[in-house]
């Protein structure tokens, strides 16, 4: 399975004015949250959350069944020097000392949550770590962000390649070794070369290729459902933004602002 997530991260790059490697982070989860949601109908969706201690915070992608996507981090703004491959330092920003949770909500209304240690905090050996052991599937995850010289994303994206009960072992070791050699998978990406070609150069001949889906950025938040947010302010904060002229709620992960009225924020009346 493969997925391009390049306008996405951008998206989400500038909707946090994130730097280079908290934009990496959103970047590769959002790649993850894309696999786990690509079997989905209706209103399922995929919540993915990274807490493992670093200074990015926690990192958090969603998935739909549509395709759509979305991201935040706690500190968009932290800035790391690379590493000394010259690469950005996503998992000494993510941290190695929490858990990957992935929290599936299922159009029946069940949610289904499963947690594993972080190993790395670069995240595609995360998530690799959490289909192997949580999903009892043997895979390999390749994701990776690459970021231009102005500091904004032009490449993103990854695959995942899992086995089956039946695939010979010599097969599982070619593929292994295929993906190793592969290289960075967002330069790729970046050269113009669509998902396809990454998996051609990874799995073997015959490949057949299902109907792609378009993935997108987007955000399912609305005025009505931040409004109750508000609400649970003490009554006295609220009673200070009303005398203010109302106040302002920003959805945390398209940033988008929304205003309420001095009447709106449930401030009871003096008799």
């Amino acid at each position: 399975m493969g997925a391009v997530v390049t306008d996405s991260a951008r998206a989400v790059q500038q909707a946090h004015r994130a730097l280079p490697v908290a934009a990496a982070a959103m970047g590769r989860l959002m790649a993850g949250a894309a696999f786990l949601s690509a079997d989905f109908k209706g209103d399922e969706f995929v919540h993915l959350e990274m807490d493992g201690g670093g200074p990015l915070g926690r990192v958090i992608a969603e998935g739909y069944a549509d395709g759509m996507l979305r991201a935040r981090v706690d500190a968009p703004e932290t800035a790391l020097p690379l590493r000394p491959d010259g690469k950005l330092a996503v998992g000494q920003a993510v941290g190695a000392a929490g858990q990957l949770q992935v929290r599936r909500h299922l159009n029946n209304g069940g949610i289904y949550t499963s947690y594993v240690p972080i190993r790395s905090g670069e995240i595609g050996l995360d998530l690799a770590h959490y289909f192997t052991e949580s999903e009892q599937v043997p895979s390999a995850v390749a994701v990776g962000v690459l970021v231009g010289r102005e500091g904004t994303v032009i490449g993103a994206g990854g695959i995942l390649i899992q086995t089956l009960p039946d695939t010979p072992p010599g097969l599982v070791a070619a593929v292994q070794e295929r993906l190793m050699n592969l290289g960075s998978v967002s330069h790729v990406l970046a050269a113009g070369e669509d998902v396809q070609d990454l998996m051609r150069q990874v799995l073997p001949d015959p490949l057949e290729v299902s109907t792609p889906q378009e993935l997108r950025f987007g955000c399912t938040c609305s005025r009505d459902e931040l409004k109750p947010l508000l609400l649970t302010l003490p009554v006295e904060e609220r009673r200070e933004m009303a005398d203010g002229g109302g106040a302002e709620a920003v959805c945390q992960y398209c940033r988008t602002a929304y205003r309420y009225g001095h009447n709106e924020l449930g401030v009871p009346t003096d008799a």
